[in-house]
């Protein structure tokens, strides 16, 4: 090879810096803007002394439970993004998958406008994985169903299994709805389960070609789908214990489950206000007060804290990969002329 030839090589062996690079890092910034943006909100409306003062009125032992069970939610829903890349055929580790779940859970949970704020978090993560535009939307699409699978299977038990949950509207609704409501959840629950195992046909939007996941996956997204719901809700729940009035669990989950889906339909962030007022008006035997103290250590312990965390992982991460794309610009600037004698 002539000593030319070998230039061209080396040339063409250099990372190329181009405008798609300076888009994500862009991207990555934009997603910390909206952090930041979020921080600023909540600091408005909550200060240390209301933390404090809410923190003291909960016995420690409440507040360390609580906080464990909001942990063990954020580690189930790793299995979402794992459950959703390995139908898509793709293996990744679980570091990366950690980082793309917490993150974008926690962004999205506390900002809401799930799409633009997890969804973003997602593509910044798994863009570098090697997963393509397309499927990091499939992924996002998939956990989002996961979401509701576990949401309607749960809320179907507890109507069967907590007939008292209706008590608030019975006056609009007539004896035995809670029932038929139950009965209609579950049977669409299994209908779709049904459908997941018998049905493997191909779906195409335009030119993406994709398949719903099978009936054993399908499973696998009901429970670890009711399972965070389990532990998420089931922190508040723990909470709610010193508040007199407080029902059963099962009946308290299918009143979270409610309470999230309205809360995630209404758009405001975190579902704030909203999430507040179904729990409070579902639960019509419970010391109203009680309840609100309660739901504003919940707050910080599952959405606050996390969210702080999650901002600190997107830095970190969005750092490494301004200096990565630093050294390859380096790497891929012609070097300087020798100077000669």
């Amino acid at each position: 090879m002539s000593t030319r030839d070998a230039a061209v090589a080396a040339d063409a062996a250099k990372p190329r810096v181009g405008l798609k690079q300076w888009f994500g890092v862009a991207l990555g910034l934009l997603v910390l803007a909206l952090g930041a943006w979020g921080l600023s909100k909540i600091a408005g409306q909550v200060t240390i002394a209301d933390v404090m003062a809410e923190v003291r009125a909960t016995p420690v032992h409440l507040i360390v439970a609580a906080a464990v069970s909001a942990a063990i939610s954020y580690v189930v829903l790793v299995g979402y993004d794992w459950l959703a890349t390995r139908h898509l055929g793709y293996t990744i580790g679980w570091p990366t998958l950690a980082a793309a779940s917490f993150a974008s859970f926690t962004m999205s949970h506390t900002l809401g406008v799930t799409v633009l704020t997890g969804g973003t978090v997602r593509y910044r993560i798994y863009t570098r994985a090697g997963v393509k535009a397309a499927d990091i939307a499939m992924i996002i699409l998939l956990c989002g169903w996961t979401f509701w699978l576990g949401i309607v299977f749960v809320a179907g038990v507890g109507l069967l299994a907590a007939p008292d949950l209706s008590a608030p509207f019975r006056e609009f609704a007539p004896a035995g709805f809670e029932h038929l409501a139950g009965l209609a959840l579950l049977a669409g629950t299994f209908a779709y389960l049904l459908l997941a195992t018998v049905w493997r046909r191909e779906f195409r939007i335009l030119r993406y070609a994709f398949t719903i996941p099978d009936g054993r996956e399908t499973l696998l997204q009901i429970v670890i789908g009711a399972i965070d719901l389990a532990f998420a809700g089931g922190a508040l729940f723990l909470l709610l214990l010193a508040v007199p009035g407080t029902p059963d669990l099962l009946t308290f989950l299918t009143i979270y489950a409610v309470a999230m889906v309205i809360g995630a339909l209404s758009h405001a962030p975190g579902g704030l206000g909203v999430f507040e007022i179904v729990v409070v008006s579902l639960m019509p035997d419970a010391d109203k007060a009680g309840v609100l103290l309660a739901v504003a250590p919940s707050r910080e312990i599952y959405t606050f804290i996390p969210f702080l965390l999650g901002l600190v992982v997107i830095a970190v991460m969005e750092a490494n990969a301004v200096r990565k794309l630093r050294r390859e610009r380096r790497a891929a600037s012609p070097p300087a002329p020798a100077n000669r004698a």
